[in-house]
């Protein structure tokens, strides 16, 4: 077994004598009794950072848990460190403690609905009727969080207990496409011209309730100027326009049809 001869500096070594012959000295009276091999152990910087604190010290200790020792840092059950505790201390080291703890809690949370759709083929598009609104239900969590340095990493739920079940919402949805009739012709009539059957835009070549183009009008088998026809007419040739072109006949206003 070697024997270890730990020095805080060479100024350790016996006053009036140099460092090295007080090794030799030291190694003399060893060889005296008998032969072993001597290892002086200098000391080494290292850095520990825990709780908050960073702290540096120069220590001759042999391992991390001997540096730990020296600093009085207890550590916990949980607690992580950078560095095994048997490691050696080596030069300019950096040892980090992670403090981690588990807290166990109890809290009510809420249990959501979920949410049931039922499609109708008879029942028009963009038509829905909420047959139950549906309710929010309650349960009790017994849970345990585990913190890192006083940050909240993991919960781990022990058991959930429900107070309350949770009630779906039930909607019934139309999914038949609209007939022609059924399209709002209102809206698309107050957004071109609000509803006017005398409007005209003769800058820009547009009458009537619709503001149809003449050539639109044309195509849409009328005669004349739309703002010479009762809203009626103009309603009718809109509807033979739209079979014709579809919506994009009014491509600002056209999107109003399924509001």
């Amino acid at each position: 077994m070697p024997l270890t001869i730990s020095l805080a500096s060479p100024a350790s070594a016996t006053e009036g004598v140099s460092p090295k012959r007080s090794v030799s000295a030291l190694t003399s009276v060893s060889n005296s009794f008998s032969i072993l091999p001597v290892q002086i152990r200098l000391p080494e910087r290292v850095r520990v950072i825990a709780d908050g604190r960073s702290q540096s010290l120069k220590t001759t200790a042999l391992t991390v848990g001997d540096v730990i020792k020296e600093l009085h840092i207890s550590l916990g059950p949980l607690d992580l460190i950078s560095r095994p505790l048997p490691a050696e201390i080596v030069s300019d080291l950096r040892i980090r403690i992670t403090r981690i703890k588990q807290v166990g809690f109890t809290k009510q949370v809420k249990i959501p609905f979920v949410l049931k759709k039922t499609l109708d083929k008879k029942m028009m598009v963009g038509k829905r009727i909420v047959k139950s609104r549906g309710a929010n239900g309650l349960a009790v969590v017994h849970a345990i969080e585990s913190i890192s340095d006083g940050k909240v990493v993991g919960v781990r739920t022990l058991s959930k207990i429900t107070l309350k079940p949770a009630h779906a919402r039930e909607v019934i949805v139309g999914i038949r496409p609209r007939t022609i009739d059924e399209l709002n012709w209102t809206a698309v009539a107050f957004c071109e011209s609000r509803g006017n059957p005398r409007s005209s835009n003769s800058k820009y070549g547009y009458f009537g309730m619709f503001q149809f183009s003449l050539t639109a009008w044309k195509t849409a088998g009328g005669v004349g100027n739309p703002m010479d026809y009762s809203a009626a007419v103009q309603l009718m040739r809109a509807k033979r326009l739209f079979k014709i072109r579809g919506w994009r006949a009014w491509p600002v206003c056209g999107k109003l049809f399924w509001s």
